[in-house]
């Protein structure tokens, strides 16, 4: 059954970047002086369709209100409006046209216009370049149709082989101008539809050699901060965007009253000039005062990013959800966040132990407020009330975000959070650090649980034959089908236990049984065995500019490429962690094992996975370590690898990309893995070849990176 909540108004944006942060900045004080309390729903790209925890926020706790800006796609605003007509709730939508509804929008045409003319009249552009936004976006079609209406009325005909999709995101309308400019160049501006597809913009033209505003002017739109801090400055249009969510949180309150929709507002918009459209004398005067606000600013970033690098590490270092709460708890203030509420949902066990998640249930795993962990309300809530009964009073208050937290398809809790400072990027990094986490170790948890039930299953299997034997003297037929269950029920348990579940290769615990086993078998044989060790240059970077699902793409990539090389029979590729990799070769010299390191870097080559920013290689490129030993029983195994990671070291500060050896009498002064390993290690050359067309990585990341 429905909770009506009368005093809640819920936000649904897809994050909680500028634009959002702005529009809630006017919102929230006219909805707080209307009675109101206010929740961000941020309804990022988890997947196909709309969550189900929105679904059952909006159903069962039936907000006031609802203000709805941009959503990912066009099928997803169409579900989501159905939805609110469906349960009867006033909405006011911003940035969306919707038949019968309020949408509140900036003056696209006037700023446009405006821009145009900047471009046109005041500096005589003829071949104006476009980029795209999203296409189905009102916003992006009202801009593009006034570029084209602008250039017909002076009789400029619009080149379409200029006109590119720039999707609103800096990367993808970094690829798009830099596809443009290796086939042309004769473009005298680039009109980017929004800040950020301007930024990317700027980066190819500057990787291409082109200058601005000398060679190329280039303009924006929304006047984002970044847009000041960009050099030079970017030229772009201010919509006043906490006027707009001042203007649609009152036209909420008004339907909530009774009022009929007032359908389309217009905030009026203006044109900001800088440095990216400036004259050359212009310019130059303005130039010292710019750079002395983009330094400022860049170290206010270098702080927020030592703070972002800070909750890497603690979430790297959880292994537990109780470590990760710890934390989380510990990093919160560093990163700008007053309050933070993180929920898990229930678990239905299954006959096999797996079971699924129950999203209309959950329980609190972190209660943090004004600065300090609090004790933990051990209740389990309905989800729909998004906190526990004694917490209710914490959503009166403030702004309050909402995200729900994934691990592979199914949604297995959520984070509510409340910036008090800080670049609004942060929250971004934060919510993708926390995913990441909850995500391996739940998915751990769940794995350790399976295996257990299956232990359960055998105990009980056991009992159960032993008592039958005792009372009945089953047949032997009976016995043996009992004996089976017991057999697959551990090999199943086996399996589970030494496979890496992202990779489907050995894991470090294989590993380590297989080292130990090859180490006592080439001591009595005194034949010589040898370790790789792998590492993928630049992950962590690779992870922030791709995301995780194509950084886990490129990790199975490249644990493939492993296995293929791993052609001995004893020979056996292993996840050691993270981005690390290790392969075991038994009965391997170092000319065996460098042969087969080098036919790896082919392989990886070949596969050519793209890597704009590494700074090494347009692809993914990986450092290895190599060492080998003949084994005896008085030294520890863990001396080789400690020896083949001092050689990938090595590898890595040598330039990475690279292949290094532990000199072949490593081991005379280490015994029983005790005492350093000499560091008498030497770097293999290897060729590096890079494509005439490898795209450079761009010049500065966007203010969503972080």
């Amino acid at each position: 059954m429905a909770e009506c909540s009368t005093r809640l108004v819920v936000v649904v944006a897809t994050g909680m970047d500028e634009y959002q942060t702005r529009l809630l900045q006017g919102a929230q004080p006219v909805l707080a002086n209307g009675g109101m309390s206010v929740l961000a729903y941020l309804n990022g790209p988890l997947g196909p369709g709309l969550p189900k925890a929105l679904v059952n926020l909006l159903c069962r706790t039936r907000p006031a209100g609802v203000l709805l800006t941009n959503v990912e796609t066009d099928s997803d605003q169409r579900e989501i409006i159905s939805l609110l007509r469906t349960l009867d709730i006033p909405g006011v939508f911003l940035g969306i046209d919707s038949p019968d509804a309020t949408s509140v929008h900036g003056d696209n045409v006037t700023g446009m216009r405006a821009l145009m003319a900047h471009l046109l009249d005041d500096h005589g552009v003829r071949r104006p370049a476009l980029v795209r936004g999203i296409r189905h976006q009102a916003d992006s079609v009202a801009r593009e149709q006034v570029f084209r209406d602008e250039l017909a009325a002076r009789d400029i005909p619009v080149d379409e082989d200029l006109v590119i999709d720039g999707n609103f995101w800096n990367d993808t309308a970094y690829r798009a101008m830099w596809d443009l400019l290796k086939r042309r160049r004769d473009m005298d501006a680039v009109v980017a539809l929004n800040d950020l597809s301007a930024l990317g913009t700027l980066g190819a033209l500057a990787a291409a050699g082109l200058r601005v505003p000398e060679d190329v002017l280039v303009t924006g739109f929304d006047n984002d901060q970044v847009a000041a801090l960009n050099w030079p400055g970017l030229t772009s249009v201010d919509q006043d965007l906490p006027a707009q969510g001042a203007v649609a949180a009152a036209q909420l309150l008004a339907q909530m009253d009774g009022a009929l929709p007032a359908r389309e507002i217009v905030v009026p918009s203006h044109l900001v000039t800088r440095g990216s459209t400036a004259d050359q004398a212009a310019w130059a005067r303005g130039q010292v005062d710019a750079a002395m606000g983009m330094a400022r600013a860049a170290q206010t970033r270098m702080a927020a990013q030592d703070a972002v690098i800070g909750m890497n590490r603690a979430m790297m270092r959880s292994r537990t959800i109780a470590d990760v709460a710890t934390g989380l708890a510990a990093c919160l203030e560093w990163v700008g966040i007053k309050r933070c509420f993180l929920a898990l949902h229930e678990r239905i066990p299954g006959d096999g132990g797996v079971g699924s998640v129950d999203t209309t249930r959950s329980h609190l795993v972190l209660d943090y407020r004004d600065g300090v962990s609090q004790p933990v309300n051990s209740e389990v809530y309905p989800s729909h009330r998004l906190l526990p009964r004694e917490l209710q009073g914490e959503l009166g208050s403030g702004v309050l975000a909402m995200q729900p937290l994934k691990a592979g398809d199914e949604e297995i809790g959520y984070v509510m959070f409340e910036r008090s400072h800080g670049p609004v990027t942060v929250s971004e990094v934060f919510h993708a650090d926390l995913s990441r986490t909850l995500e391996a170790l739940v998915s751990n948890q769940w794995l350790q649980d399976h295996a257990a039930q299956l232990e359960r299953i055998v105990v009980r299997r056991t009992q159960e034959l032993r008592a039958e034997v005792e009372m009945r003297r089953r047949t032997e037929q009976e016995l043996q089908a009992e004996v089976e269950v017991r057999r697959r029920a551990e090999e199943e348990l086996r399996r589970s236990a030494m496979q890496d579940g992202l990779t489907r290769i050995a894991n470090r615990a294989a590993f380590q049984q297989h080292l130990d086993h090859h180490w006592q078998r080439q001591a009595e044989s005194g034949d010589e065995l040898a370790l790789l060790m792998v590492d993928v240059d630049l992950f962590k970077a690779y992870n922030d500019h791709y995301g995780h699902v194509l950084g886990d793409e490129t990790l199975r990539t490249v644990a493939d490429c492993l296995q293929r090389v791993a052609t001995g029979p004893d020979d056996l590729a292993c996840r050691y962690g993270g981005e690390e990799f290790v392969l075991v070769l038994p009965g391997s010299d170092s000319g065996a094992a460098l042969a087969v390191a080098t036919a790896f870097r082919e392989l990886l080559a070949d596969a050519a996975i793209p890597h704009a920013i590494s700074g090494i290689s347009a692809t993914v490129t990986a450092s290895i370590g190599v060492a080998t030993v003949r084994a005896r029983l008085d030294l520890d195994p863990a001396a080789l690898v400690k020896a083949a990671d001092r050689a990938l070291y090595t590898a890595k500060s040598s330039g990475r990309d690279g292949i290094a050896l532990a000199d072949d009498g490593w081991s005379d002064g280490a015994v029983d893995g005790r005492g350093e390993v000499p560091a008498a290690v030497r770097v293999i050359p290897q060729p590096r070849a890079a494509a005439d067309d490898e795209t450079p990585a761009p010049l500065e990341r966007s203010a969503a990176e972080g």
